[in-house]
């Protein structure tokens, strides 16, 4: 009767690199980032500035943080943000809510913000990404 071998076999080998080709392809496929990015017309503090935007509507702002003009109990952020569009900057006011009260934002920093006007035209940001 032949002995029994202990131990690595090379067929052990390739059933690991088998299974971590499958995990990793897995990973790239369902597990990365799509892309990320935000959705909307381009915003223009020009227009929004001659009240020219659409209540309803979802805009994709690009600006610089001014300051920050108000913090609320709900734990909502107002901020004033410099919007980068072809026109002069413009400073407009974004009311960040609550649920991004664990993002750090701070003066001087650009974000691209996805925001909706709302019926008493205010700007609120539905996503917010830094860039």
């Amino acid at each position: 009767m032949p002995r029994r071998r202990s131990g690595l076999q090379p067929l052990h080998l390739a059933g690991a690199v088998v299974f971590l080709a499958l995990a990793g392809g897995a990973w790239w496929l369902f597990g990365r980032e799509k892309g990320d990015k935000l959705s909307g017309n381009p915003f223009s503090g020009d227009q929004y500035a001659d009240n020219k935007t659409v209540r309803g509507n979802t805009y994709l702002l690009t600006g610089t943080i001014l300051q920050q003009l108000r913090f609320g109990a709900d734990s909502s952020r107002l901020f004033s943000v410099e919007v980068k569009d072809s026109g002069d900057p413009n400073p407009v006011s974004v009311l960040v809510p609550g649920e991004f009260s664990g993002l750090n934002i701070q003066v001087g920093q650009e974000f691209q913000i996805e925001v909706i006007e709302d019926k008493e035209t205010v700007l609120v940001a539905k996503d917010i990404k830094k860039t």
